[in-house]
């Protein structure tokens, strides 16, 4: 498995809240009056995640070192913190919800199920070695224990909660991105066809489509330019295309997208008058710039009303014959 962005991100995350609290637990185990012996796991599992989080720089070993560090904090930190720390009676039970929530974001295949099999099959081994051999177990004062416990859980809860901070977040940064892909086109920045389809719907159930039009627009000799000058210059010009047509149809008001390769497609709300110096602008603008690059490039348009039709596809189909009409004239 190679970690994604976000997977990294979170396991660094989770390797300095594992710091921190490793710390304060040290300190608290101080002002608790446990013996300084207790705190030895503490010290370990500082040294252990300092180590897994210099080493987190380079992604070649940092999917071997993530598993490394929760199978030792499974197998070995776990199973000595419950014995030295006065078993059920002690937080340990808080520390497992804990990895358990990190082991389910951070893994997937094979090493989730393994370290989640891992936890449950340590926890019942755990408290039958307690049930059964309970001289195993050290024991504290009540007073040390609930000193502890005001300690310890508060502190749980605070690096849960932030944990899971980092979780929602990347998961909300994540599904922000999503969004934006599946609503609009990379490289141009205008709508993408699956926002127009959902669009062009809602245009022809409009009671008052009188006044909406549908513009179709491709670019003349656009393989030219791509061959002449190369597919970068051929993306500078669609990215000037396109901020012409934003600049002329606003997008709280129209939509404008990118339909596919060189064509865009635009659904217009407004008077058709208008619309048409709006696009003899649209047209003069992008033959000053493209013609730079070449001479015969430029755009063919095509306009229908959608008051004129029941259904999107037809609508679709003939405006896309009236743009084919209209290149084919250039052309001749």
């Amino acid at each position: 498995m190679e970690l994604s962005d976000i997977q990294l991100k979170l396991y660094k995350s989770s390797l300095i809240v594992g710091i921190i609290l490793s710390i304060l637990s040290i300190i608290g185990n101080f002002i608790s009056s446990f013996p300084i012996w207790i705190s030895i796991k503490w010290i370990v599992l500082v040294f252990i995640l300092t180590i897994a989080l210099v080493f987190s720089k380079d992604k070649k070993y940092t999917t071997h070192m993530m598993f490394g560090v929760f199978a030792f904090m499974i197998f070995g930190f776990l199973p000595f913190s419950f014995a030295n720390s006065g078993g059920s009676s002690n937080n340990t039970i808080g520390y497992i919800f804990l990895f358990l929530i990190a082991i389910t974001y951070l893994f997937d295949g094979w090493k989730r199920y393994f370290l989640v099999s891992a936890l449950i099959v340590m926890f019942m081994i755990m408290h039958i070695v307690e049930y059964y051999h309970p001289e195993l177990i050290a024991v504290y004062s009540d007073w040390n224990q609930f000193v502890d416990r005001m300690i310890q859980i508060p502190l749980l809860m605070i690096m849960s909660f932030l944990v899971l901070l980092q979780f929602a977040k990347a998961y909300e940064k994540a599904n922000q991105k999503m969004t934006q892909y599946a609503t609009f086109d990379e490289l141009t920045g205008l709508y993408n066809r699956r926002m127009f389809d959902k669009s062009m719907r809602l245009a022809i159930e409009n009671d008052n489509n009188d006044d909406i039009q549908l513009i179709f627009i491709d670019l003349d000799h656009f393989k030219r330019i791509n061959d002449r000058h190369g597919h970068a210059i051929g993306d500078d010009v669609l990215k000037e295309l396109s901020g012409i047509l934003r600049n002329n149809f606003k997008a709280e008001k129209h939509v404008v997208s990118r339909w596919g390769g060189d064509e865009f497609a635009i659904i217009y709300y407004g008077d058709k008058n208008e619309l048409t110096q709006k696009l003899e602008n649209v047209k003069q603008l992008f033959k000053d710039y493209v013609s730079l690059y070449e001479e015969t490039a430029g755009v063919s348009m095509s306009v229908v009303s959608l008051k004129d039709y029941d259904n999107a596809s037809q609508a679709l189909i003939d405006a896309d014959l009236e743009l084919y009409k209209e290149k084919l004239k250039k052309d001749t």
